[in-house]
């Protein structure tokens, strides 16, 4: 069942991985904070994770935050193969518990006025034998908020994602686009026009294509948080609980 002891928030999903759900998060989690909220950030499964891996999404979280007194990121589960994190658990020989998972946001949240959740993948990624990204967004209780690519195969991706979630009952926030690629600009207008004429969830963005963002991440970061698709997203955030 939904922990009902979560403060506002939401769980940021994707429709693949590498579609930006990091950078959203960090850009969001520094536009709340701006506001003067305390901020709890959790990405409860990662994969690909080894301690001298500097970039890993924990890894650039924390190290973002870290001169941040109302932020803070945690993670439960930092598994070192890059696969699906039910083939990460096993080949680890451990085994990912969603209640642990669910327990430690509780207990992480009281502390915050707002909760960002990143996903690992896409939402029917397989935690464990029986649970998903998506059931675990179902039993967090929270909004989600898709990151979505504008490339080609997006629409089938977003729309694939919208249907799952609805089937869930699960809220969803928004659809917010990232240019992840340079991609050909009519490709583009067409993708973000269809996606706004057939989803009916609100579609923001798209954020511009940064080039250089893997290796200027906190400048790159530090952009988005100002953009106006994001502090609409924070302004959305705020009211939507």
């Amino acid at each position: 069942m939904p922990d009902q002891s979560l403060p506002p928030g939401i769980f940021i999903a994707g429709t693949d991985t590498n579609v930006g759900k990091t950078v959203v998060t960090a850009a969001l989690g520094l536009a709340l904070q701006q506001t003067g909220a305390r901020v709890g950030i959790m990405k409860p499964v990662e994969t690909g994770f080894t301690p001298d891996k500097p970039d890993s999404d924990v890894q650039r979280l924390r190290k973002f935050f870290a001169p941040y007194r109302n932020v803070d990121v945690r993670n439960v589960y930092s598994l070192p193969q890059p696969v699906a994190p039910l083939e990460a658990a096993r080949s680890a020989q451990q085994a990912i518990d969603v209640d642990a998972i669910l327990n430690a946001c509780g207990i992480f949240a009281v502390h915050y006025h707002y909760m960002l959740v990143e996903g690992a993948g896409g939402i029917l990624v397989p935690l464990t034998e029986t649970h998903d990204v998506r059931d675990l967004i179902r039993l967090l209780g929270l909004p989600c908020l898709i990151v979505a690519r504008t490339g080609l195969g997006s629409i089938n991706h977003t729309r694939l994602t919208l249907m799952g979630l609805r089937e869930a009952g699960i809220p969803i926030l928004g659809i917010l686009l990232n240019h992840t690629g340079i991609t050909p600009k009519e490709q583009q207008a067409s993708t973000v026009k269809l996606l706004r004429e057939l989803s009916d969830a609100p579609v923001l963005g798209p954020f511009p294509f940064q080039p250089h963002l893997n290796s200027q991440w906190d400048s790159g970061v530090r952009t988005l948080a100002n953009h106006s698709t994001i502090r609409e997203v924070a302004r959305m955030v705020q009211e939507s609980n």
